[in-house]
């Protein structure tokens, strides 16, 4: 996929009249840079990336560098972002990345027969060089077809150059089944009907016979 670009600039080219976010540049061939980059312009960017997303960091106008965002940091209230941490990436180095699932298709379940899709995962977790990562990988809902169909991570069509990290019988998605679609099951170990009662005892017993005494 094509690299976005991003301008940076080192903490003793801070440009006066912007807003700027600091960042760390780290990685296996580079020393630790300490930047800037110009707020606005990291915040129109987030918009349209994910952190799989190849970035062309250029450093106060200098030739650029392919770089993934590693770290966010945010302001817990208000969002915003306080600080950012790229990593340098080498062609011949694999990276460990969370890809983002996208759906696609339609679920016969969920069309026919009433159910709600669930989505358990929102990332895959895999491994590939720079320069064979995706933005996103697409989950066929059409494999949903029953009540009782799930996709698992081993149901993805995925890239030959992607190694997958999570567990392959993880689900993806799965169904749920609406109220009226649910089994009831029979009510185990109900009451037996109450005995019928006994016949109230006579208030008084008959009295045995009296000798009469001449």
């Amino acid at each position: 996929m094509e690299n976005i670009k991003l301008s940076a600039y080192s903490r003793d080219a801070k440009p006066a009249d912007k807003i700027v976010v600091p960042a760390e540049l780290y990685g296996p061939s580079v020393d630790n840079q300490h930047l800037f980059l110009d707020a606005a312009d990291f915040d129109k960017l987030l918009a349209k990336i994910n952190l799989a997303t190849l970035i062309d960091l250029s450093i106060d106008g200098k030739p650029a560098t392919a770089v993934l965002i590693r770290e966010i940091q945010r302001e817990p209230l208000k969002n915003k972002v306080l600080h950012v941490d790229f990593l340098q990436t080498s062609p011949n180095h694999k990276v460990v990345v969370m890809v983002d699932l996208l759906p696609v298709g339609k679920s016969a379940a969920v069309s026919n027969l009433g159910a709600t899709l669930v989505k358990n995962m929102q990332t895959l977790k895999v491994e590939a060089l720079p320069q064979d990562l995706v933005s996103s990988i697409e989950v066929d809902l059409a494999k949903l077809a029953n009540l009782t169909d799930v996709v698992r991570v081993e149901d993805l069509n995925l890239p030959a150059n992607l190694t997958v990290k999570n567990h392959p019988r993880e689900a993806v998605f799965s169904l749920m089944a609406s109220r009226k679609n649910r089994v009831e099951k029979p009510e185990e170990g109900a009451a037996a009907p109450a005995a019928a009662a006994a016949p109230a005892a006579s208030a008084k017993e008959a009295a045995p016979a009296k000798n009469n005494k001449k």
